[in-house]
């Protein structure tokens, strides 16, 4: 299904008291997160509408129930395979070489900085949503969120894999080269 369809099935689970999506994008529509289920009370920011960068929240410290953090997780997305084009997707969200943040180390930065922040905000669960790729090597960056939120004193509660499409790894791989 869509992340609409998973948001909605895992929410009796995780969306308990007030909810904060960091990185609401276009949450309400085309499959976005809350087209199927809006929790309440909810409360959302994205730079794009509010200027509410997700690597400094508003919010008090352990103030929020739930917070969801979405945040860029393929640097090798294009035109064919995003509905921002690769430099425009970098320029939203503060990555590419103008801001000194290039490539996997700057993508790296980006996360676990918006990952210490929503972790300061939230008191109850995060919930992030990223993946594994391969840009020019393969990069685990669900790891990579698992061990930066255990150095904050978090713990992996649960892990939930959403795969779409059909064969190994999803619709677009037309070439299978791991596994």
């Amino acid at each position: 299904g869509t992340n609409a369809d998973l948001m909605a099935a895992v929410a009796p689970l995780y969306l308990r008291g007030s909810v904060l999506d960091v990185t609401y994008g276009n949450g309400d529509t085309a499959g976005g997160w809350w087209r199927r289920f809006t929790p309440e009370p909810f409360t959302f920011h994205d730079l794009a509408l509010d200027g509410v960068d997700f690597r400094c929240l508003p919010e008090a410290s352990a103030s929020v129930d739930t917070v969801c953090f979405d945040p860029p997780y393929v640097l090798s997305g294009g035109p064919s395979t995003s509905n921002l084009s690769g430099g425009e997707f970098q320029n939203r969200f503060g990555l590419g070489l103008q801001n000194g943040m290039a490539g996997w180390d700057g993508l790296l930065a980006l996360v676990t900085d918006g990952l210490t922040e929503a972790c300061r905000v939230g008191h109850g669960y995060v919930l992030v949503k990223c993946m594994e790729f391969v840009q020019d090597k393969f990069r685990d960056l669900p790891t990579a969120v698992i061990v930066h939120a255990a150095s904050l004193g978090w713990h992996l509660h649960d892990r939930i894999v959403h795969h779409t499409g059909t064969g190994p790894g999803g619709h677009n791989i037309f070439t299978v080269k791991r596994a």
